[in-house]
């Protein structure tokens, strides 16, 4: 009785388990929408599930800095502007005249100083005056010929207006005003995120008055009608998986579904592993496979569950 007890027990222990199924996830492809630049998320303009249209508005973010640098901007450049007009405008008649009356003014001065000089020359040589007197007639001479040719030239400069550099001057002024208000709007509009393709929209991962920085998402976007699957195998049970290979998939409702492996990777191993003895030996691996149905298929959302059919 004991040794048919034993065997019995041995018999009942020693059989092994029939294999756990292998379970699938349905999943469409999502994106992460998040902003190019920094800001504080103002407002959500949709809601989870909301179907919406390529160019819909998302969210948008508030960026006080950015919008009184725009503002700043569009102000330099109408002074650019404004400058150029009066480049291009040439001189006023007024400034002409004055420039003129200053020439004659300065003619005047001249002929005093060379009057003077003169006389100081010809009492210098007759000793009535000193050396020092013919010395200083003799500066200010000199000093109103300089200034006569000074206000001469400005007199011409005047009269011919401004250059051809000048007005190229101004130009790039204005050129570069209008570059910088582009660039500066081009930023302010990336604070409105649009949708990039119609889809529905998945989850809202931020909260309203956060502060959010380039690159962090603040909801998910489900987009195309394309179904795909992901499965976790353990290595020992891969069997003739490949990339390229078909596989048959089962739903709840008993459908068969065939589809096509296109990603086969191994998990980590602090993600997905099993020891294959108790001690010592190397652990069993996991792999994530995913296929593609090969033709379109209909009633299957995502996260649902399909069973990998290998009968």
């Amino acid at each position: 009785m004991i040794g048919a007890a034993v065997i019995f027990a041995y018999r009942v222990n020693g059989e092994r388990a029939p294999p756990q199924p292998i379970l699938g996830v349905v999943h469409e492809t999502e994106i992460r929408i998040a902003p190019e630049t920094s800001g504080r998320l103002a407002s959500f303009r949709v809601a989870p599930g909301q179907p919406v249209r390529k160019g819909d508005v998302l969210a948008v973010l508030s960026t006080p800095e950015l919008t009184a640098a725009v503002e700043e901007a569009k102000a330099s450049a109408a002074t650019a502007k404004a400058d150029r007009t009066n480049v291009y405008a040439g001189t006023r008649k007024e400034e002409v005249d004055i420039a003129a009356q200053d020439v004659s003014i300065a003619e005047a001065n001249q002929l005093l100083a060379k009057q003077q000089q003169v006389r100081a020359a010809t009492l210098a040589a007759r000793q009535f005056a000193s050396k020092q007197q013919l010395d200083e007639s003799t500066a200010a001479l000199a000093k109103a010929d300089a200034n006569l040719a000074l206000l001469k030239a400005v007199y011409t400069q005047t009269q011919a207006g401004p250059t051809k550099e000048e007005r190229a001057i101004a130009d790039a002024k204005v050129d570069l005003a209008e570059a910088t208000i582009a660039d500066l709007e081009a930023k302010l509009a990336k604070t409105t995120l649009v949708a990039p393709a119609d889809g529905v929209v998945g989850l809202l991962v931020a909260e309203l008055g956060e502060a959010i920085s380039p690159g962090q998402p603040v909801m998910t976007l489900e987009v195309g009608s394309e179904r795909w699957f992901t499965l976790t195998i353990r290595e020992d049970r891969l069997a003739d998986i490949a990339i390229g290979s078909k596989l048959q998939f089962m739903t709840a409702r008993g459908n068969r579904i065939e589809a096509r492996v296109t990603e086969l990777r191994p998990l980590g191993e602090f993600a997905v592993w099993r020891a294959a003895r108790a001690v010592g030996d190397h652990d069993i691996n996991s792999f994530l496979v995913r296929a593609d149905p090969v033709a379109p298929v209909d009633g299957l959302e995502p996260g649902m569950t399909v069973w990998l059919d290998r009968s």
